[in-house]
């Protein structure tokens, strides 16, 4: 083995075992992700994944077709005749004759089992023999296989590095064709030789991009040769999820000429081409599901549409949906999309859950989402009450108007209540009318707004004042008694004045709370004979009143008065309870009872008569 063949060997086995004791670090590194895969020929960066590959019990599969041009130089022979081998990347069509290269490989989890197979045909006419000094050339035909299946542990698997150490076997065939020049120097040999080699390597795998990656590979065994090994690099970029287009070069080396009469020692390397055809390309996704609320905010009582979505399912399986939800009745329960009655819910924060499966899947067949919404909390209306007028008279209204909005719109009812007076009305407006009890008082007036879906209310009120009042009572002349007709007893009671005064008594009975007055008179004779004539009239009335007559009318609400000179009468006067009004005053002066007293009809004696002075008006007031 010459030097530089020396020195690339030992660079291989230095890198491979350097990246086996730097892998612990290497795994620990986060990343993008993609997938390289390659066995000397062939790489891969499909799209990041989801799910950690270590999870995905799936075989992966990928398959590599390459067109590799490499150049061809060493030394081959047979039996002692050797010849020197010169076939550049270049002349690479002029020689090939015909070839088939591709690698597949397998892998579930972290185990791969790759595969590579190469045939090829290349023919070289201007060989020139150097142990054979009678020849002036040779034309040599070499038909090469590789088969080189491999068995590997992924050691590392990150979504940036990714690193297999790999084991397995090269199996080498050569058929070879040596036809000197000239024929008649020694004619031609077709030897051809097959063998076995023992390999370890190595793939290290570097995701540059979601869509672009890079790989290095190399692998060095022995068996049936003395030495074997390869090294190369690849650059992959993903046109589509599962397809990959690869360039690289590589280099190949085998050196079996001690062990037998045949004797290659050459060197293949030169770029090779190839597509990359991934399926599946990842690990699968695992199913998974989006939920929505429509709309996330209601009132209590408004319905809520929920949907579930389900992504990376089988498209030509059926799925399942089931609902949960902690508040309200979610119907149907069992569909894509539910409605959810939040009749009755208290405001706050809600949720459904949905959840669906794939029944024919026996694995990561279902996936959850959550729809989350809330009942809001409504606020009662907002009123205002005010009253026009502020201020009335008894027997007098005021409008009291309701102005009302409610925050949620919701339609609103009214009602009114009172205090005082008397209401009437409905809606926003309503009427308040007082009465004497309100004299001197404040009216006030509620009215109360609700909302027709919370039953939430407001109250308001408005007042009215009701001013105190002086009540005014007027004098009322009911009638009179005559004293005319027995002028012989013209104080006497007869029986027409009684006929009067039983009709009186009964007045009295229906006011019980005014009194009655009444005033006796004389005439301009009966004042200068005797002055108290017109008192004992009056008092004889009011003795039949409490005490002759039928009704027995309370004495105390009668009150015997004198009068003038009027004529020969007794006059009732109703006084109302209450002040007298624009000054009016109680007929004649207040007779004195315990000078005057009543007569019965039977045994009132007659008056004393006396002789009066100049006769005297009888004075007005009490």
């Amino acid at each position: 083995m010459n030097p530089c063949r020396k020195a690339l060997f030992a660079v291989l086995v230095v890198a491979m075992f350097g990246l086996l004791f730097c892998m612990p670090a290497i795994a620990g590194e986060p990343a993008p992700a993609a997938d390289l895969t390659a066995d000397g020929q062939s790489t891969t960066a499909p799209a990041p994944q989801t799910a950690d590959p270590g999870d995905d019990d799936r075989w992966h599969w990928e398959i590599t077709p390459y067109l590799w041009f490499p150049g061809l130089s060493g030394t081959v022979g047979t039996r002692g005749h050797n010849a020197s081998v010169h076939v550049s990347a270049t002349d690479l069509l002029g020689y090939f004759n015909f070839g088939l290269m591709g690698t597949v490989e397998a892998r579930k989890n972290r185990w791969l089992v790759p595969l590579d197979v190469l045939w090829i045909r290349l023919g070289d006419n201007k060989s020139l023999p150097f142990t054979d000094p009678g020849a002036e050339s040779a034309d040599i035909h070499l038909t090469e296989t590789i088969f080189t299946p491999k068995f590997g542990y992924r050691m590392a698997d990150t979504d940036h590095w990714k690193f297999d150490v790999l084991a397995g076997i090269r199996y080498w065939y050569f058929g070879e064709s040596f036809q000197f020049q000239p024929r008649s120097y020694h004619g031609g040999f077709s030897p051809n030789q097959s063998w076995v080699d023992g390999l370890f390597g190595f793939n290290l795998k570097l995701a540059l991009s979601p869509k672009a990656s890079i790989a290095a590979f190399g692998d060095v065994g022995a068996g049936g040769a003395s030495l074997d090994y390869q090294a190369g690099g690849a650059f992959g970029y993903n046109f589509k999820q599962s397809i990959a287009l690869l360039l690289g070069w590589r280099y190949l080396f085998i050196d079996r000429s001690g062990s037998n009469q045949n004797v290659l020692d050459v060197h293949e390397s030169g770029p090779f081409i190839g597509v990359t055809f991934a399926f599946p390309n990842a690990p699968p996704v695992p199913p998974s599901a989006s939920c929505s609320a429509q709309p996330t905010e209601v009132w209590s009582g408004d319905p809520v549409k929920v949907s579930a979505t389900g992504a990376n399912f089988n498209p030509k399986h059926p799925t399942t949906y089931g609902w949960t939800g902690n508040g309200g009745k979610l119907s149907p329960a069992n569909a894509e999309t539910a409605t959810v009655d939040t009749t009755g819910m208290a405001p706050g924060s809600y949720s459904a859950t949905a959840t669906i499966t794939d029944p024919k899947e026996k694995k990561n067949n279902s996936a959850t989402c959550t729809a989350s919404f809330s009942i809001k909390q409504p606020q009662p209306p907002v009123v205002s009450c005010s009253a026009n007028p502020t201020t009335i008279a008894i027997g007098e209204s005021a409008t009291i108007t309701m102005t009302a909005s409610d925050p949620q719109g919701w339609p609103l009812t009214y009602s009114w209540s009172t205090a005082g007076g008397t209401l009437s009305g409905s809606g926003t407006t309503a009427t308040v009318t007082s009465t004497n009890a309100d004299a001197g008082n404040t009216i006030t007036v509620t009215g109360t707004a609700t909302d027709a879906r919370a039953n939430l209310s407001a109250s308001c009120t408005a007042s009215v004042n009701v001013p105190a009042v002086q009540k005014c009572t007027v004098i009322e002349d009911w009638g009179e008694c005559t004293f005319e007709k027995n002028p012989k007893k013209p104080w006497r009671v007869d029986n027409d004045c009684k006929d009067t005064l039983d009709k009186l008594s009964l007045r009295l009975q229906q006011m019980p709370n005014s009194k009655l007055n009444v005033v006796g008179y004389t005439n301009e004779k009966e004042v200068a004979e005797e002055q108290t004539l017109g008192s004992q009239r009056s008092v004889n009335v009011k003795y039949y009143l409490t005490t002759d007559g039928p009704n027995k009318a309370d004495a105390s609400r009668i009150q015997p008065r004198a009068g003038g000179a009027k004529g020969q009468a007794t006059h009732f006067y109703f006084v109302p309870e209450g002040n007298l009004c624009g000054g009016q005053l109680e007929e004649g002066t207040v007779v004195d009872e315990t000078q005057v007293q009543g007569q019965s009809r039977t045994a009132a004696p007659a008056p004393k008569k006396h002789k009066a002075k100049k006769a005297a008006a009888a004075p007005s007031g009490n």
